[in-house]
């Protein structure tokens, strides 16, 4: 017997500071969405990575962060607060295939996703959505 598949909030419903797992969004449609939308649209590609300084480097990567990056979790917080200064009305933001393994086990994903939780409350205080989605 097959089960039916679990059809995907639209984005628009979702709160405009929200940090949840990909599951049922298809990767291309949050980028059209995001463009409609007038929405910044990042994605950070981790099938590489090995560990937390890899995950790290890759999202610093993908937002373009300047060269003073420290590729840690405070640097990290620090760019991502910077970006609504950049003017967008919103951040969609796809943190793709993070590793699991000896590298970057639970404690380094919860980690990683507190800081963006914690950018997204920063988000809230200035009006601009911070919508991040992780597989």
């Amino acid at each position: 017997m097959m089960t039916p598949s679990r059809k995907a909030r639209p984005v628009e419903l979702l709160p405009a500071q929200t940090v949840r797992r990909l599951a049922s969004y298809n990767i291309d449609e949050l980028r059209r969405w995001s463009e409609r939308a007038g929405q910044q649209f990042v994605l950070a590609e981790c099938s590489d990575c090995v560990d937390k300084e890899a995950v790290l480097a890759a999202i610093g990567r993908a937002f373009a962060f300047p060269e003073w990056y420290g590729v840690n979790l405070d640097a990290l917080y620090d760019c991502l607060t910077d970006l609504p200064e950049r003017g967008a009305p919103g951040w969609i933001v796809v943190l793709a295939r993070l590793p699991v393994g000896p590298g970057f086990g639970s404690e380094d994903r919860a980690a990683l996703l507190d800081v963006f939780r914690d950018a997204a409350d920063e988000f809230a205080q200035r009006r601009v959505g911070l919508r991040v989605f992780h597989s």
